[in-house]
């Protein structure tokens, strides 16, 4: 080890097994890690144009920082990377989709068109919520894996936003629908990335004549709102809307109210006090898997031993909360395998309920005072 720079000299090899695509920047191939018996897509950066040699090749860097930064079921991963900075050049390892395009799929499933809205939303979502824009919004873009899981891939053009000056620098798309007028006022925002996404789900909708199953019509007409200005303001906002759409059309059971109520009380009972900037959880990978690992700590209590560790699973610090009432791990286990079998519509609803009864707690800064 020279100037604390870590060296691996040992090569790591990979199995070819088929050629994917081909395009302007690159071509990718599939291929496999017969140590762990993986296979994975190699994207190579490889351009057709010469002159265009630097710029595409720090678009491609720039896809790589990017997903490094991602982890989200409806988002493709990254898992490694190669670069040859002295050719322009580099290959990035990827997770493999064993999937079609989300026309593909729909035309084969169009009974899925609901959900697979949803899972798209919410991955857009969660880029907005770290201010990535992704930029090349089409179908291709948007893969359906064969289980039924959307995957939002090739982030090449995607831009890291960090001032709100970069919102204003528009990049010329491959899109063959009507533009909105953001691109008159040079405008490239989160606004318009909802505008493409609906206008990709209002053609599929059209193409396939979805619209007696398509349920989210009032969220979709929002997003494609030509008008920059009145066009709903975000994927959160969507969300929102979607949620208050599902509660029309879906109904509980008073088994499943009383689950949702035990779980909804218990919080309350034990959250007394939460901060202005305290944050609901919206990812739900991650509560289910908190939910999962808070039950297996507990399993063989007959009481949740730690209140914290419960309050944790549906929002974010600061909050306060009691050690006491005690919640019983019963009651938990109940709504955990009922929430692992809701899809994902009835679990928006589940958590749109439990953010309303938030929002009663009462909020208060903390005194910090030494004292």
């Amino acid at each position: 080890m020279e100037n604390n720079i870590i060296k691996f000299l040992k090569s790591k090899d990979y199995t070819a097994i088929r050629d994917i695509g081909q395009g302007g920047t690159g071509k990718t191939k599939l291929i496999k890690d017969e140590t762990i018996n993986e296979t994975f897509v190699c994207k190579k950066y490889s351009t057709y144009y010469p002159e265009h040699q630097s710029l595409y090749y720090e678009n491609f860097v720039n896809e790589i920082k990017i997903l490094y930064k991602i982890n989200h079921p409806n988002i493709v991963r990254v898992f490694s990377y190669y670069l040859y900075p002295e050719q322009s050049t580099g290959y990035i390892l990827m997770e493999y989709i064993d999937g079609v395009d989300i026309e593909q799929y729909l035309t084969v499933n169009p009974n899925k068109i609901n959900d697979l809205f949803i899972q798209t939303i919410n991955g857009f979502k969660y880029l907005e919520e770290r201010n990535i824009l992704h930029r090349d919004i089409r179908p291709s873009n948007i893969l359906i894996s064969n289980d039924g899981i959307v995957k939002i891939i090739d982030f090449g053009f995607g831009k890291d936003v960090q001032k709100s000056v970069d919102y204003e620098k528009s990049i010329t798309l491959n899109w063959t629908y009507s533009l909105p007028n953001d691109f008159s006022m040079s405008i490239y925002d989160v606004k318009t990335e909802v505008y493409f996404v609906g206008k990709l789900f209002e053609r599929i909708i059209n193409d396939n004549n979805l619209h007696q199953i398509f349920k989210y019509k009032v969220a979709l007409d929002k997003m494609i709102i030509t008008n920059h200005d009145i066009r709903i303001a975000s994927f959160y906002d969507v969300t929102r809307d979607i949620m208050s759409e599902n509660a029309i059309y879906i109904d509980f059971s008073d088994e499943e109210k009383e689950i949702y109520a035990n779980i909804a009380n218990s919080f309350m009972s034990v959250c007394p006090c939460v901060e202005p900037t305290t944050k609901y959880k919206e990812d739900i990978e991650l509560i289910t898997k908190s939910l999962n690992d808070l039950l297996q700590k507990s399993i063989l209590e007959e009481y949740i031993q730690n209140n914290n560790l419960f309050i944790a699973c549906f929002i974010c610090p600061p909050y306060r909360y009691k050690s006491k009432p005690i919640i019983p791990v019963e009651n938990l286990a109940v709504f955990n395998k009922w929430w692992k079998e809701l899809s994902t519509e009835r679990k928006i609803i589940v958590l749109n309920n439990l953010w309303m009864r938030f929002d009663s707690i009462k909020r208060e800064i903390a005194d910090d005072l030494p004292f």
